[in-house]
């Protein structure tokens, strides 16, 4: 019985996790841009946001997106993050699929345990992959925003001392 509600517990968190990728991968909320904190700049109507798909601008009561539709354009680590995104997306059907067919409750024929039990196996494997994947996409997106962050903080510190303040 507990084999049996740790497996359904193990797919179901699996179900969760596969469309939470997807809800993230469709996001705009990536990278929150603003100069100050997030309070003033909903004040001051500078809020924005960065995704893959599309660049917002939050202001009072308007969402207004640009969409990112030339691929050509786009700096390289936005398209390998978005190939990441939509390579763990449909790598997690075919993992959820095959959690499908271990859980206890299916049978399918006479198939011995053995067959089972590779199914889980590969299931697993596949949503590894997908984990890494994930990891991966987000932190190369994270360490590019924070190197953009340090170039522009530069360029500003250059830019005011040629000011003669």
């Amino acid at each position: 019985m507990v084999a049996t509600c740790l497996q359904v517990v193990g797919f179901v968190t699996s179900f969760v996790g596969w469309i939470g990728v997807i809800v993230t991968t469709s996001t705009n909320d990536w990278v929150v841009t603003c100069g100050y904190t997030i309070p003033t700049c909903r004040k001051l109507d500078e809020l924005g946001s960065k995704g893959l798909w599309a660049d917002c601008v939050m202001a009072t009561g308007l969402y207004h997106c640009k969409p990112l539709v030339d691929i050509l354009i786009l700096p390289g680590y936005v398209q390998a993050c978005r190939a990441l995104m939509i390579a763990a997306s449909v790598l997690g059907l075919p993992a959820i699929l095959l959690l499908l067919t271990v859980l206890p409750c299916i049978r399918m024929g006479h198939e011995p345990g053995v067959a089972k039990y590779r199914r889980a196996q590969l299931a697993g494997v596949l949503l590894i992959l997908l984990g890494c994947q994930l990891l991966w996409a987000r932190t190369e997106s994270s360490l590019h925003s924070q190197h953009l962050m340090q170039f522009k903080q530069k360029y500003l510190e250059d830019f005011s001392c040629l000011q003669g303040d």
